[in-house]
């Protein structure tokens, strides 16, 4: 789910749901002798994880970061009779950005019991499932449990539950709890923030967490999920736990600050929904926020964070951290069109989405606003100032429900390689870029000029070569310091977001010789999936 908020958790609002289950029968739920049904109506209502002082713990350092349930987020629910029969087995229900849904009708039981958690678990629908433990048992089983470090790792680890027995009508509350328990590490981070220009935008700097001594619990080496601001998560089954705190902070690559919190293991005992706070200090990082515009070349990370890598002025550091960087910003005030939430800036992957050429697709489904079939100059011009691929690529990703999405939005949606995930709740995700995003690439990160005569689109590359060839030199170059790749070739047929017609879409072919934009068969081995997103 492209626009999924991975911290979806309020205790702000009641949502109310009326939805259905048709194992349900008539005479199970008769109440007297008229054969009437009641439908159920549940809200859901969670709570917060509890510091030792009884604070409420909030993410990260950030205590301004409002958490809500986000659309596409996925709870189950069972009824289980006062006899143990199983009379609904792992219902469904999917959050739709104002209510709860589920596929089936849902009936109020007599003096059954209800359990609701979040997040849902399809495995296990087939467990036998009568028991709340049973519920926290499957979900601390996995072998890869403690291995938290993107955030949907996290948020399935971070099992939420609610039970109640025998209730007096069909209207139930649910207060999903949290069944196990949370350690955070927060550690110091350069703090920074935009001129008014700029929409005085908040952001810090990215500091890589790394263990001297094996973070384990028990024999399970650690890997605790990075939120975003210095703050470091990871859940524990409630109880007693030991660990060794004893680690490694890079602000800059190549200067490792080390600290442990002591030589003997860390021995603490808690309950569920209650966090125990490490905070690690570090004089050499102000609390200081300093003003600093973002600029094209700066460099985005997989919790939000941007490393300052423009001019390296007295504000901007010299050695990017390299473990966490997804993508480096290509345009600076700009973003999604008309758009007050995603109109920062937006960063271009460092990888592709796919490993070689894919076709757009292979049955040339089309969105209608979408298709530009006309190939004269004005047009060309006019579809080359098409900024918005996010919007086209919401369209087009809707269509995976019914497997017609294109083959170039279910190759984009999931990164091959994991470490390139997009932060979910301060950025919109990859999307697949329009004709003029790609355009931005190459005057902003190449140096060309495209909108001239002399160095525009042209179908054998005789205008300024040269300044073309040079851009595809100059945006890996860009990035090396984090790579380390020599000579990384970015030549080849770039896929739009923009439809031409039903059978073809607008590519932008680049290379060092020729830099074409035209349209080209959806069905045949179209070309490279590079995604972007927006912060």
């Amino acid at each position: 789910m492209i626009m999924k908020n991975y911290f979806a958790k309020s205790s702000v609002a009641l949502m109310v749901v009326s939805a259905a289950l048709a194992s349900c029968t008539q005479e199970e739920i008769v109440q007297n002798d008229l054969p009437t049904r009641q439908t159920l109506n549940i809200s859901v209502n969670t709570q917060d994880f509890v510091s030792e002082d009884g604070s409420r713990a909030t993410t990260g350092i950030d205590a301004g970061r409002t958490t809500v349930f986000a659309e596409g987020d996925e709870m189950g629910m069972y009824v289980i009779s006062n006899d143990g029969t199983v009379i609904c087995n792992n219902e469904k229900f999917v959050y739709n950005g104002t209510t709860w849904e589920a596929a089936n009708e849902l009936y109020y039981w007599k003096n059954a019991n209800y359990i609701a958690y979040y997040p849902y678990n399809a495995d296990l629908t087939a467990q036998n499932i009568t028991k709340v433990e049973e519920i926290k048992t499957k979900f601390a089983e996995p072998v890869d449990f403690y291995t938290q470090n993107t955030a949907e790792a996290y948020e399935q680890a971070d099992l939420m539950l609610a039970e109640v027995n025998s209730p007096a009508n069909g209207t139930i509350q649910f207060d999903l709890a949290h069944q196990f328990s949370m350690v955070e590490i927060n550690v110091p981070v350069r703090k920074y923030v935009t001129s008014e220009a700029q929409g005085s935008f908040e952001y810090t700097a990215p500091v890589s967490l790394t263990w001297t001594t094996a973070l384990k619990i028990g024999d399970k080496e650690v890997t605790p999920y990075s939120t975003g601001k210095g703050s470091f998560r990871f859940i524990v089954p409630s109880g007693k736990v030991s660990f060794t705190l004893d680690g490694c902070l890079i602000y800059d690559e190549g200067v490792p600050v080390n600290f442990g919190s002591s030589t003997e293991p860390q021995s603490i005992d808690l309950e569920s929904g209650t966090c125990k706070v490490y905070n690690v200090t570090y004089k050499e990082v102000s609390s200081d926020v300093v003003i600093r515009d973002l600029e094209v070349g700066d460099f985005y990370y997989t919790d939000g964070s941007i490393y300052p890598y423009g001019d390296c002025s007295s504000n901007d550091l010299t050695k990017p951290v390299k473990n966490g960087c997804i993508g480096v910003i290509f345009e600076v005030g700009n973003g999604v069109p008309n758009n007050e939430k995603w109109n920062h800036g937006s960063v271009l992957c460092l990888v592709d989405a796919t490993n070689g050429n894919v076709a757009w697709s292979t049955s040339n489904q089309t969105l209608p606003s979408n298709v530009t079939d006309d190939t004269s100059d004005e047009n060309k011009q006019k579809v080359l100032a098409q900024m918005d691929g996010y919007s086209f690529t919401i369209q087009l990703a809707g269509l995976v429900n019914n497997n017609e999405a294109p083959s170039v939005v279910r190759n984009f949606v999931t990164i091959n390689d994991k470490n390139y995930e997009a932060p979910q709740s301060v950025s919109t995700g990859w999307y697949l870029p329009s004709t003029g995003q790609i355009t931005a690439i190459m005057q902003n990160l190449g140096g060309v000029n495209t909108n001239t005569a002399e160095s525009g689109f042209d179908a054998f590359g005789s205008n300024n070569r040269g300044n073309k060839n040079q851009a595809l030199i100059n945006i890996p170059a860009k990035w090396k310091v984090i790579t380390d790749v020599e000579n990384e070739s970015l030549s080849g047929i770039w896929c739009s977001a923009n439809e031409y017609s039903t059978t073809q879409c607008w590519v932008i072919e680049w290379k060092n010789n020729a830099t074409r934009f035209f349209g080209r068969n959806k069905n045949s081995n179209t070309g490279k999936v590079r995604p972007v997103l927006s912060f």
